[in-house]
């Protein structure tokens, strides 16, 4: 059995004279590093050299290391030594500048994900910006990262979501919230905390962007007087994680019109975004959606602002709550996601969304009803919605109160019809069937169409059609 001193060394043997060693070595390196085909396929293993890798990297440095020794017989001369430089100006000590240890983002499942999603090696080069695909093996792999996203708002509003509440107008989805980011930018330590919308979070920074009430409305509803009958006010103390946006612009240099264009609504996305880098916030409320777009009625207008939300919440690992109406409805119907304002394209999009009724049992009871969820199951759902009271939660907050659960039926106008087709009570209308049965009577009165429509809260076009249905069926 050959030792290690007599081994043969087939590297030397094939590479013929000393001086080439260094060179092929080299050459073999990059090869084993490398095993390409010049066309471009892969090299098989039958055509690489048989060789040692760790020792063709020995001997390479050996090579690199002797040809760096200086020759001992060769003397050196006084014109072969370097002659120190004179420096003509003073050296003067100047203290080196103090740098800054970089600050780290803070770190959320919603942020983690991308930024391993971002790191995840892959098989094969990926030629598209906007598109990325694994195996799902790897999906599988980050799986416990994405699915540990916190609530935000109890079970409503989760990490990295794009939720919409919506609700009629002055039913108090503002009040909602801002009250709602307290809670966020508190990590729930605050007076104003609703038990059951606790959330998981710690306190972090959050953007509030206000396109509805003026400084002096909101200012008006979180303060109240410091002494009875002082002028002076004591304000909520909202904290510094809080941050209000409003917009601020020169009427008198703008023409009005501009502002209803899809070029001004881009611009306060834009505009937002810089918030967001500037206060390295990932919660965001928008008060409302109607400013974020030209329009939201046709899915022409509607998608294009949902794409972007999406993107700026890919982009930013962003927690995005958006504000909207109802239209015109029946009040003794359940809140359905057919009643959120626009077109059917702002809650597909969406990922959460939930809803705020006005309780006929009360003017100050309120109920909240999820309406879409894809990361938990109903919590507050047509039989258990969640019923607070609107009022005074402390001296200078106006908020809601929670109240535990009931049923939506318990808050809804019971539908009744008197003489004359008028309402029994404030808030009680009728239902669809009363609806229908009371047209017929006055269409067959002779009452005009308009004064049917308007007397019973219906469209004209709703009316025209059981007209028609009238006519086709007279028996009925």
């Amino acid at each position: 059995m050959e030792t290690n001193s007599t081994k043969r060394n087939p590297l030397s043997e094939r590479m013929g004279e000393t001086e080439h060693i260094s060179s092929a070595v080299d050459r073999l390196l990059n090869l084993k590093a490398a095993p390409r085909h010049p066309k471009g396929g892969k090299v098989k293993l039958k055509e690489l050299p048989r060789f040692n890798i760790n020792g063709l990297r020995s001997l390479k440095n050996t090579q690199e290391a002797a040809s760096k020794k200086p020759e001992a017989d060769t003397p050196k001369t006084d014109a072969d030594t370097p002659k120190p430089e004179v420096n003509t100006t003073k050296e003067v000590d100047t203290p080196k500048p103090e740098v800054c240890p970089p600050v780290e983002p803070v770190s959320t499942p919603a942020r983690a994900v991308s930024t391993l999603l971002a790191e995840t090696p892959v098989s094969k080069p990926r030629q598209c910006g906007i598109t990325r695909m694994m195996s799902g093996d790897e999906w599988v792999r980050y799986a416990d990262v994405s699915i540990d996203q916190k609530q935000l708002c109890g079970p409503l509003w989760y990490e990295g979501e794009i939720c919409i509440l919506f609700a009629d107008t002055n039913v108090g989805k503002s009040l909602l919230a801002v009250q709602i980011a307290d809670m966020i930018a508190s990590g729930g330590s605050t007076p104003t905390l609703i038990p059951e919308l606790r959330p998981e979070t710690l306190a972090q920074p959050v953007i509030y962007a206000d396109f509805e009430l003026s400084i002096a409305q909101f200012a008006r509803r979180y303060s109240c007087p410091a002494e009875e009958g002082s002028p002076k006010k004591l304000y909520y103390d909202f904290g510094q994680r809080f941050h209000r946006v409003e917009l601020f612009y020169d009427i008198t240099q703008t023409d009005a019109e501009e502002f209803a264009t899809k070029k001004f609504a881009d611009q306060i996305i834009s505009d937002l975004e810089n918030r967001i880098v500037e206060t390295g916030a990932q919660v965001i409320i928008i008060d409302n959606i109607t400013f974020m777009a030209s329009g939201t009625e046709t899915a022409a207008d509607a998608m294009p602002l949902m794409k972007k939300l999406v993107a700026l919440k890919k982009r930013h690992g962003m927690s995005i709550l958006l504000l909207a109406h109802t239209p015109k409805r029946c009040m003794s119907n359940p809140i359905t996601r057919n009643d959120l304002q626009g077109s059917k394209m702002l809650i597909n999009f969406a990922d959460s969304a939930f809803a705020l009724g006005e309780s006929c049992r009360d003017s100050s009871l309120r109920y909240i009803k999820q309406i879409k969820q894809r990361n938990t199951e109903v919590v507050y759902g047509r039989e258990s919605v969640l019923e607070c009271s609107i009022g005074q939660v402390c001296p200078n907050f106006v908020g809601f109160t929670s109240h535990g659960t009931g049923l939506e039926d318990n808050n809804l106008p019971k539908p009744s019809v008197e003489a004359g087709g008028r309402r029994s009570g404030e808030g009680t209308q009728y239902s669809r069937d009363e609806q229908k049965a009371r047209a017929k009577e006055m269409l067959a009165a002779g009452t005009h169409p308009d004064t049917v429509a308007k007397e019973l809260g219906i469209h004209r076009a709703t009316l025209y059609r059981w007209r028609n249905e009238v006519s086709d069926n007279p028996g009925n």
